[in-house]
């Protein structure tokens, strides 16, 4: 397979040249990148993670689209290069099923992905497999990019992200390959200085292709780490931006399972990546996550406060909460009112049934108690 050359013509892209004709193009980028079950759509390799971007001239992310992709019946191939395996896939859509979405980000762009013509071929035979043939679109390549503009020993992304001082923290990963080029190419573009020429107008679909029914997309957060932030700070943070809403019996199993998380304050390393798999499968994103958590502290909230008494026990309880869902000021507003009858404490388990809408026990009003289970009764 051929590294792009300027003004390459593949099957699909038409590669940006160094001067004579041509346009120039100031944005929008869109910058894609595929895990895939091998190195060859010609022998029936597939694509089974799909992440797009698109950016600004100046590295700005206007939005992100992710999510994994079945393969339909094909085996997922190296699992571990990408982490995914044909459990992973089960459920996730088809790559028919996401062009709509696909070729809306596409619209008005220029493509620019890390050794393009792998991404052109894989996407060429996956759109003719869908039934779309015959597209043309400009393309910029930052491996071509990145050696004229980088003096390293080689021109792999990891080692061009670690000259320029940036993190790639989700190697082989759809997300996490697609955000370390969209913070490179401002950089590149910089370096380079003089304008870059597309012999090919931006793609245009024409209309609206969406089809107007949700898409359930699976979406994942691998390479999760504590770090300074915490585990749910590493969790949300590489899930894209925003994707699927979590319907009501997916936002149960999670605040159920984080309920049980946080019955003793904090969140461990495997408790974080059975809470990432959760929303993974339910499709969501980093707003999701972080709007089901807010719903589980407000739930929390109105619990500790539900006979208007706050005890200092209790609002430790609440910022140890805040702690591990990475809002350490949620509860700023907050401060102790007056030391209360000793009453049950304001656990997790009570919190996500609240927050799930579970009735209040009628004789000690914490959300989650029944009468028969609640403990001044039992």
């Amino acid at each position: 397979m051929p590294f792009a050359s300027a003004g390459m013509r593949g099957e699909m892209f038409t590669y940006a040249g160094l001067g004579g004709s041509g346009r120039e193009h100031a944005g929008p980028y869109a910058v894609i990148d595929f895990e895939t079950t091998g190195l060859s759509p010609d022998r029936g390799d597939r694509v089974i993670e799909i992440a797009v971007s698109r950016v600004d001239a100046s590295g700005r992310v206007g939005d992100e689209f992710a999510t994994l992709v079945n393969p339909e019946g094909r085996d997922t191939g190296p699992v571990f290069i990408h982490g995914i395996s044909n459990r992973d896939v089960a459920k996730a859509p088809t790559f028919a099923e996401i062009v709509p979405e696909l070729l809306a980000r596409l619209d008005g762009a220029v493509v620019v992905a890390h050794n393009a013509p792998f991404e052109e071929r894989f996407l060429t035979a996956e759109l003719a497999r869908a039934g779309h043939l015959g597209l043309r679109m400009p393309a910029l390549c930052t491996l071509w990019l990145g050696r004229k503009t980088f003096q390293t020993p080689n021109h792999k992304l990891g080692t061009i992200a670690r000259e320029a001082g940036l993190p790639l923290v989700d190697k082989h990963a759809a997300l996490g390959d697609v955000r370390a080029v969209s913070q490179l190419l401002p950089l590149m573009l910089h370096r380079h200085g003089s304008p870059l020429r597309f012999a090919c107008p931006a793609y245009s679909h024409g209309g609206n292709l969406r089809s107007g029914v949700p898409l359930q997309l699976v979406t994942r957060a691998v390479e999760l780490r504590k770090g300074t932030d915490g585990w749910m700070h590493s969790l949300m943070s590489r899930l894209p931006m925003s994707a699927n809403d979590a319907d009501d019996s997916a936002a149960e199993v999670y605040l159920e399972a984080l309920g049980e998380v946080l019955a003793d304050g904090k969140i461990v390393g495997d408790e974080a990546k059975s809470l990432a798999r959760l929303a993974g499968d339910a499709g969501m994103g980093g707003e999701q996550v972080r709007a089901l958590n807010e719903r589980f502290l407000e739930a929390m909230r109105e619990a500790a406060l539900a006979d208007e008494v706050l005890t200092p026990v209790e609002l430790r309880g609440l910022n140890a909460a805040a702690r591990a869902l990475s809002v350490p000021d949620y509860f700023d507003d907050l401060s102790p009112t007056a030391v209360a009858p000793q009453r049950p404490r304001v656990s997790g388990s009570s919190a996500a049934a609240a927050a799930k809408g579970g009735r209040r026990c009628g004789h000690c009003r914490v959300p989650g108690h029944y009468r028969s289970t609640c403990p001044e009764l039992v």
